[in-house]
Formats: C-alpha cells, sequence, structure tokens
C-alpha cells in the first residue's frame, strides 16, 4: 500500500457510509491506497483481533488501532 495502515484505517472509519459494513469501508480505503487483496485481508484480521479483545465493534477497533504509534 502506498499508505501507512494507520491511515487507511482511520480513513475507512471517516468515509464509512451510513449502513455500510466496516469491512466494505475498508476495502474501499485499500483499494485507494492501490493495496492488494492481502493488504486488505491483514488488516481486517487485526481489527477484528483487536474488536475481540476489547469486545469493541470493528470501528472502535480500527479507531483504537489508527491511534497507535
Amino acid at each position: 500500500m502506498r499508505a501507512p495502515p494507520a491511515e487507511v484505517l482511520r480513513d475507512a472509519a471517516r468515509n464509512q457510509h451510513t449502513g455500510e459494513s466496516f469491512e466494505k469501508a475498508l476495502s474501499r480505503a485499500v483499494r485507494k491506497a492501490q493495496g492488494t487483496f492481502q493488504d486488505y485481508v491483514d488488516l481486517i484480521g487485526k481489527v477484528r483481533e483487536r474488536a475481540k479483545k476489547d469486545n469493541a465493534s470493528l470501528d472502535d477497533a480500527a479507531k483504537a488501532l489508527a491511534a497507535e504509534p
């Protein structure tokens, strides 16, 4: 990807359409950053893992991951 993963996660959370799944928003953000399907799979895996750990939604987990250094 041409953008750092944290920026892609922020973009997905910021630009998620009403009623749209986070997965779809993330897919669009990865494509916008010229990422591959593997980039998407890696990111959504990290987001799902964080969401499970924190018992949070995918959007909240993505925001938390994006805020990490």
